[in-house]
């Protein structure tokens, strides 16, 4: 199932979200599966965007970066032609060749990722999809992958960007 909507870009310039896109209710219901609706969304016919539809008292929302806004070249108060889908994979997003290798490559690491709730899994996968160099990307897996293992799956983010800063320095990574 796909759907078309139009929707205007506005920014709440608040701490917890900004950038974000209002979804009507009717369509919004048609992708909630559960707690969840995640979704693929193409912006414009150019941006493909793996997200969820979020809930708020004044509606549902699809909540961007700024990134993908530079990367669209439109501001707030701009009217964007939206294509969502349903999200059918595994993660709630692609798995990167250089993750997959390291962390699924390891029982003992990848029973840890299993172990984390779907958002830290999403928000680990991302850590390593949002760098372009395999190399770093392969370094950032690695660091997780030790992390994983250190912490027995608990992951602490803080304890984490240093992981990935020491594993930076020591394979001279910047």
């Amino acid at each position: 199932m796909k759907k078309s909507i139009k929707a205007i870009l506005y920014d709440e310039h608040s701490s917890l979200w900004g950038l974000h896109f209002r979804i009507p209710e009717d369509i919004a219901l048609q992708f909630k599966e559960g707690k969840t609706s995640r979704i693929i969304a193409t912006f414009n016919n150019e941006v493909l965007h793996h997200c969820a539809i979020m809930p708020s008292s004044e509606g549902p929302f699809i909540m961007l970066n700024k990134e993908i806004v530079k990367d669209l070249k439109i501001r707030t108060g701009d009217v964007v032609q939206i294509d969502i889908e349903k999200d059918t994979s595994k993660y709630g997003m692609p798995i990167g060749e250089e993750f997959e290798a390291v962390v699924f490559g390891d029982e003992a690491v990848f029973q840890h990722f299993q172990n984390l709730t779907p958002g830290k899994r999403r928000n680990l996968i991302h850590l390593v999809n949002k760098v372009k160099n395999p190399d770093i990307k392969i370094n950032r897996s690695m660091a997780i992958a030790q992390h994983l293992m250190e912490t027995k799956g608990n992951i602490n983010f803080k304890q984490l960007n240093e992981k990935i800063k020491e594993f930076n320095q020591r394979n001279k990574i910047r």
